[in-house]
């Protein structure tokens, strides 16, 4: 088995190249590309375990972010983790929007980044593990996602409990809850996360239940090519 990295950073090629390989594989099965087209041709050959994006491969291609989605979708086996690259979202944590698909912010903690990878790898092998890590994709109810909409439209929280027929109160108990599944109090990086879900996905997941559980942050946070 392989994993695969698309980034055009050297030093985060390097830590990510380290990791894997503290996690038991290969160096020789860990390939670092240039760009989604090369991602695209080697899929055709191997069977990667994990694929690591950086979103600065495809957010700026409509065609890349197209072929990138197909890739996901032929491979329901493999774990991606897409890297937000953009530094002033002060996001510093994960978020599992499918199944095989985790969004991950680049100035993530070492060790959860760590702990995510150990977590595939060893799943995908049979291995029993402890880590306690919530890998259960967001999904937001059918009101969440109506307020998401309006807010990310420019609406406030007036406007929204105007829209809905609904106490501003509970407009703003909403935000709360959609912040708590992004992991962040960060408007501009909700929106950027739900922007990334919609190019990889078919968008946010709407009405399904979210067991949720915390996760084990400890450690030092890396940098911005760590």
């Amino acid at each position: 088995m392989s994993s695969l990295i698309v980034d055009k950073c050297y030093y985060t090629q390097l830590a990510l190249q380290s990791l894997l390989q503290l996690n038991g594989q290969h160096q020789k099965d860990i390939l670092s590309l240039k760009d989604i087209s090369e991602l695209q041709t080697a899929c055709k050959s191997l069977t990667p375990e994990i694929i690591f994006v950086n979103e600065d491969c495809f957010m700026s291609d409509v065609r890349s972010g197209q072929a990138l989605k197909a890739v996901i979708n032929a491979r329901p086996d493999t774990l991606f983790f897409v890297f937000i690259s953009k530094d002033n979202l002060n996001y510093q944590n994960y978020v599992p929007i499918r199944r095989n698909v985790i969004i991950v912010s680049k100035s993530i903690r070492t060790t959860t980044i760590y702990q995510l990878i150990a977590h595939n790898l060893q799943l995908s092998r049979a291995i029993e593990i402890g880590v306690p890590l919530d890998l259960t994709p967001v999904s937001l109810s059918r009101t969440e996602f109506s307020i998401l909409k309006m807010w990310m439209s420019g609406l406030d929280t007036q406007n929204i409990s105007q829209h809905l027929n609904i106490k501003q109160k509970t407009v703003a108990s909403h935000k709360g809850n959609i912040k708590r599944k992004v992991k962040t109090q960060n408007k501009q990086a909700i929106y950027h996360v739900v922007k990334l879900t919609d190019i990889l996905t078919s968008g946010m997941f709407v009405g399904r239940p979210r067991p949720l559980r915390p996760a084990s942050e400890s450690g030092e946070i890396m940098g911005s090519c760590w």
